[in-house]
């Protein structure tokens, strides 16, 4: 992977977390198919919306494949002015047959470096697809700006990575449904919260 410091491409990532889920069974959705956004999941978008416009221009929106970042994203693309492109390597962590059953059945915590389960990606694997993708963009959209429609969990491990903070950190992150993080990769990497 490229190291920000020693490159001189350079890129403004923002990433977003898509909108609130609609699941009224409380499961964990994980890659399951189905679970599209609620309402107010709509209005966090368009939210995001409101604040990204003031970013803009933008050179793409990347969206994992699952249906919540994709009707995100298609949310974010007609005020915006862009076509959404899916990037599989920006989707949910994998989670196995924890899919369908309820939060408590996790271990805890569930993210770890190595992978506190079998079926649970770990951190690392997380993490490597994750810059792998935001390598490629640095190189595609060199000097531009991008919009990528993540997921909690590959989303703060990235910015943990991003800003030096330990994985210990992930529990507690402020990044809720809708959220807008700007990331700067141009020879040192500067990190906002915007929403």
């Amino acid at each position: 992977m490229l190291d920000p410091t020693s490159d001189k491409t350079s890129v403004t990532l923002y990433l977003v977390r898509h909108g609130e889920v609609h699941n009224p069974a409380g499961v964990i959705y994980g890659h399951l198919p189905g679970f599209g956004l609620s309402e107010r999941g709509r209005g966090q978008i368009a939210g995001a919306a409101e604040v990204l416009a003031t970013h803009g221009p933008f050179s793409a929106l990347y969206a994992s494949p699952l249906q919540r970042a994709q009707e995100s994203a298609g949310l974010l693309a007609e005020p915006l002015g862009l076509l959404p492109v899916t990037e599989q390597e920006i989707i949910e962590t994998g989670i196995g047959s924890f899919q369908g059953r309820r939060f408590e059945e996790l271990p805890r915590p569930y993210i770890t470096e190595e992978g506190a389960h079998p079926e649970l990606e770990s951190a690392a694997s997380i993490r490597m697809r994750f810059l792998r993708w935001a390598d490629r963009v640095r190189m595609r959209h060199a000097g531009g700006r991008v919009i990528a429609v993540s997921h909690r969990d590959p989303i703060i491990v990235a910015l943990l990575y991003w800003t030096g903070v330990g994985l210990e950190a992930l529990p507690d992150f402020p990044l809720e449904t809708g959220a807008v993080y700007e990331v700067c990769l141009d020879g040192e990497i500067r990190v906002s919260a915007l929403t």
